[in-house]
């Protein structure tokens, strides 16, 4: 029993890393996120996540890019990324399982003039994002970002990038394509 419980449990994680890198591939691929600036991470357990490291790139990430750190504070790891505190507070103040930092063009420019995607555009669509709330850059404090995403999945931070989460990595990638194409059309409207 032992035995096999231990090898499960490393084909899951390597089951796992091997999705982070692919969702990763995928985000930049998709022009989702500036690859070197972008933060993915997973929850791992109630007490850890895994995130890429703060100098790697989501297009090439490689096992030795994927670092674990515990979900409370810690003396912050040199080589977790910038934000990796944001990440920390959605899983600690929602049900998250995976969060993204991310850059999709037409959203960020509609959050930096001050818009937030118009839902009216594509109801069915907005459906997967769930809703959007703009957080701007002089209000950005840990408790108005917990409140942000205690109710709505997706923070617009303007001039600083698009906070993501969701209950898997490939619903994260769903709704950050829905909440571009829908930024896409809104910026076309205005």
């Amino acid at each position: 029993g032992s035995f096999e419980q231990q090898r499960d449990k490393l084909l899951l994680k390597a089951e796992q890393r091997q999705k982070f890198i692919e969702v990763g591939k995928q985000l930049v691929a998709s022009q989702l996120v500036l690859g070197p600036l972008g933060e993915l991470s997973l929850r791992l357990s109630s007490r850890r996540l895994m995130i890429n490291s703060r100098d790697s790139h989501l297009a090439h990430l490689t096992e030795t890019d994927i670092t674990t750190c515990p979900l409370e504070p810690d003396e912050s790891t040199e080589i977790a990324p910038l934000h990796l505190n944001w990440h920390r507070l959605i899983y600690l103040e929602t049900s998250a399982q995976a969060v993204l930092l991310g850059h999709p063009p037409h959203t960020l420019a509609l959050a930096n003039a001050g818009h937030r995607p118009n839902p009216h555009l594509m109801p069915e669509m907005w459906e997967l994002i769930g809703g959007v709330a703009l957080l701007p850059r002089k209000d950005l404090t840990d408790a108005a970002l917990v409140s942000a995403v205690q109710t709505q999945p997706v923070v617009l931070l303007p001039q600083v990038g698009v906070l993501i989460w969701s209950d898997s990595l490939q619903n994260l990638l769903v709704r950050a394509e829905a909440l571009e194409y829908v930024s896409r059309l809104t910026a076309i409207v205005h």
